[in-house]
């Protein structure tokens, strides 16, 4: 008999996982719950997260509560009485009133291999800090904090020189997809056993817009991780004279350029001097406009050499 099963989850990440569980002969989806529609566009109009959007187009039926602990969603699990939750990139706290809905718990799918990088941003966090290796870690979710329950199992992915937080969180999607429901069955039979997490914790904390700021102080390297690692949003941004603009796409240049923040014309593009070698941007986004290639940016905006790019204002 497929498994009684309701699914949380907001954003993109999530879709595949979803759409797995939806087709998977073992799991009878009952319920999908996602976070409320937010205003966006010109007309601030209400605009459904995508998981919302999915569920709707699948048919299957849909919630969305201010929080996932109100009465009247803890009424309705308890009615259908799941045998399983599953949850991914869901975006809100679970009262363990929610979690004791459904009988072998809350399976959570972070994009980590946890013990790592628990927490809100730990797809930017390891593209920041120079990672090789992540991956999509299976865990039970409990209430003594975020991603801190004992874990199924995990799933190792390298991390490409050229990965941004975009490109690599939808490898981990596709991955976790590819694996969920051979997880939560081997979970539901016995097969596959919780276990504590074993190593020394990290915990990648949410992007802070100060940090979106580029420090030409720093080495060139770490610079080039950080756009990667802002992409697609909120992006890295700089000063050029009044106005901010943002580095989309950058390479490392080796060599001495000057003070920090120096611009300096090199053919076509340029470069910026940085505490050790030089950032070589190739895609930047002038502020109020689309992004554009740096030569189209050499041509309509004429820095100068010698030029200085700032810093946070």
């Amino acid at each position: 008999m497929a498994m009684r099963t309701v699914f949380l989850g907001t954003s993109e990440f999530a879709l595949p996982i979803l759409r797995e569980l939806d087709a998977s002969s073992h799991i009878d989806l009952r319920l999908v719950l996602s976070r409320p529609s937010k205003p966006s566009g010109r007309g601030l109009e209400p605009t459904d997260p995508p998981v919302a959007i999915e569920a709707k187009s699948l048919g299957i039926d849909l919630a969305q509560p201010r929080k996932p602990g109100e009465a009247s969603i803890l009424d309705r699990l308890r009615r259908l009485s799941p045998r399983l939750m599953v949850c991914a990139a869901y975006g809100a706290y679970m009262p363990e009133s929610l979690i004791g809905m459904a009988s072998l718990g809350v399976v959570n799918v972070h994009p980590s291999l946890l013990p790592a990088y628990r927490g809100a941003a730990p797809v930017a966090r390891a593209i920041m800090e120079g990672k090789t290796v992540t991956g999509v870690s299976f865990m039970l979710t409990d209430t003594e904090g975020w991603d801190t329950g004992p874990v199924l199992t995990s799933f190792s992915h390298p991390v490409n020189p050229e990965d941004t937080t975009g490109s690599l969180t939808e490898k981990l999607s596709r991955l976790a997809g590819r694996k969920v429901v051979e997880v939560v069955v081997g979970y539901a039979e016995g097969d596959i056993e919780p276990a504590p997490q074993e190593g020394e914790p990290s915990y990648a904390r949410k992007i802070e817009k100060s940090e979106t700021w580029i420090d030409w102080t720093e080495e060139a390297a770490r610079i080039e991780r950080l756009v990667r690692a802002l992409q697609p949003s909120p992006g890295a941004r700089t000063r050029y004279g009044k106005r901010m603009l943002k580095v989309v796409c950058a390479e490392v240049a080796e060599g001495d350029f000057g003070k920090p923040g120096t611009v300096r014309l090199v053919g076509e593009g340029i470069v910026i001097a940085c505490g050790r070698n030089g950032l070589r941007p190739l895609v930047v986004q002038p502020e109020s406009r689309k992004a554009i290639a740096v030569a189209d940016f050499v041509r309509g905006y004429r820095p100068r050499d010698g030029e200085r790019f700032g810093g946070r204002p």
